[in-house]
């Protein structure tokens, strides 16, 4: 393993950099960097597909190509994790871009590419097509090309192909084995995410993943601890683990441009001292100084990994896993509830249904908001009749209610009081076991992870503000709460039907949904 101390890139790149890049005077050694012996014949044709493709790495950029692509003397990835944290606007995507190229076009590999905003999926996406399409060989291979709704594809017809997406429980969809993913943006990352992906790479014979992001600062990145945790392993030399971090040294001048130039790789090319000094001038307030040391300096502010068990479970959470059922009656009457995250990256129908005597939990559809939900919400409607279709007063779905007025549906509203009856509701029917579930990680997730609101005497519901899963258990305590309140309960009928246990792969017909409720 070589450390800070004992590489030194900007001496090894000197004649590269003075003859292709002479502007260029951000450090190409990164602070703290990990990394272990192996072959790098795979980075050097990578890097020689990229300039065939007139696409030219900086250093910094070639240096990590290699090392994320070297193998063992067995032909196996020396790195099957790698991490690059490096402060915003230095060419991150640059190394994902020809790891991908190198993947599809020379490996026949399955990529899947997520990022938390769909804009920089798409971006990846249009950048990646239009070097394939600069090589007239290349474009004769591709077999399709799409990018809409949030998903933009490319396969080839040699076998390989890349999704890119933005991250969702059903992200993988339709690939049954990955070879590569890449979590970029991974600031914003959590467990469940990791998790809906998982299974596909297990299939993979030599899987490699992939984080990219900016340091995280925890006042804004609410979901910074899983890269947080990966940053401690590569902080300690993990075996296996690529580690790259780009800083300015600690303890550096915050307004000097040695200290910009240190931090920020790419400098004098991508960033100067006149666009840092504009974006100094902005941050005036405490938080935006410190937002300037993040986004800028690399100097994150990581949360604690101590942290991760002192939360309780917002509901017993023995009790909701013994509620887990694999078959049901038929489901009878149903009610549908539309939610979604304050930072709208993941909308969520959630849906509960009476079955034998029991009501019954099922999260659908997991998706970006846009068309994709509103429709699915419409054809869920014209299809199962439910006796209400909720959406919280103050959620940000209420934005959807003037598009479903106009094709005729008025929801229900919910506000805090509701929230708070749904809440307690659902508490009383877990402890009561009055209630059936398909065994869903995201929920046992949003449970586990998500923080008690209280109201004015006593009552309380999940704070969306403070976990995007909130969203995931206010939408399944108001489906209960929607049922119970509008049903006319008419009992259905005891023909069995199978709920697929702990199913991840969500659509607008996944899990109990698909069974006609």
């Amino acid at each position: 393993m070589a450390s800070d101390t004992s590489v030194d890139i900007d001496g090894e790149f000197e004649d590269l950099i003075s003859r292709e890049f002479p502007g260029l005077t951000g450090r190409q050694t990164p602070q703290h960097l990990s990394v272990f012996d192996g072959d790098h014949t795979d980075g050097d044709r990578a890097i020689e597909l990229a300039r065939r493709l007139r696409s030219r790495p900086f250093p910094w950029q070639r240096d990590c190509i290699r090392d994320v692509m070297s193998r063992r003397p067995d032909g196996t990835w020396t790195h099957p994790d790698a991490v690059i944290v490096c402060p915003r606007q230095n060419g991150k995507s640059e190394v994902l871009i020809v790891r991908i190229l190198f993947g599809i076009l020379k490996l026949d590999e399955t990529v899947i590419f997520t990022a938390q905003r769909w804009t920089t999926a798409e971006d990846i996406y249009l950048r990646t097509i239009t070097l394939i399409e600069r090589s007239a060989s290349f474009r004769r291979l591709v077999s399709k090309k799409t990018c809409s709704q949030g998903r933009g594809v490319i396969k080839l017809s040699t076998g390989g192909q890349v999704v890119f997406t933005t991250r969702s429980a059903d992200a993988g969809r339709g690939l049954t084995k990955i070879d590569l993913v890449i979590y970029d943006e991974a600031y914003s990352l959590t467990d469940g995410e990791m998790s809906a992906l998982s299974p596909a790479q297990l299939a993979a014979a030599d899987p490699q993943t992939i984080y990219t992001s900016s340091a995280v600062n925890q006042d804004i990145h609410k979901d910074g601890l899983v890269l947080a945790s990966i940053r401690e392993r590569g902080l300690a030399g993990e075996i296996d683990l690529y580690f790259a971090e780009f800083c300015a040294p600690p303890g550096m001048d915050r307004d000097s441009e040695e200290a910009w130039a240190a931090a920020n790789p790419s400098y004098g090319v991508i960033q100067n001292a006149t666009k840092v000094r504009k974006l100094m001038r902005g941050f005036s307030t405490a938080a935006g100084r410190k937002s300037f040391d993040v986004e800028i300096l690399g100097w994150g502010d990581w949360p604690s990994t101590d942290e991760v068990d002192e939360l309780d479970p917002i509901f017993d959470l023995d009790a909701w896993k013994a509620q887990q059922v694999t078959e049901l009656p038929k489901p009878g009457h149903s009610a549908i509830v539309i939610e979604m995250t304050p930072d709208r990256s993941h909308a969520y129908i959630a849906g509960a249904v009476r079955t034998g005597g029991k009501i019954h939990l099922e999260l659908g559809l997991v998706a970006k908001p846009g068309p994709r939900v509103l429709n699915a919400a419409i054809g869920l409607i014209g299809r199962w009749d439910p006796v209400a279709l909720v959406i919280e007063s103050y959620s940000p779905a209420a934005s959807m209610l003037p598009e479903l007025r106009t094709r005729g549906i008025e929801p229900e509203s919910a506000n805090a009081q509701k929230l708070a009856q749904a809440f307690g509701g659902l508490e009383d029917a877990i402890e009561a076991g009055t209630v059936t579930h398909s065994g869903d990680p995201l929920i046992i997730e949003a449970i586990e992870t998500a923080h008690k609101r209280v109201f004015q005497g006593g009552g309380w519901a999940a704070d969306r503000m403070k976990s995007d899963l909130a969203a995931v258990i206010i939408a399944i305590a108001l489906a209960h709460w929607a049922l119970r309140t509008f049903d006319v309960k008419k009992r259905a009928s005891a023909s069995p039907v199978h709920v697929p246990s702990g199913s991840t792969a969500r659509n607008e017909t996944s899990g109990l949904l698909s069974a006609g409720f």
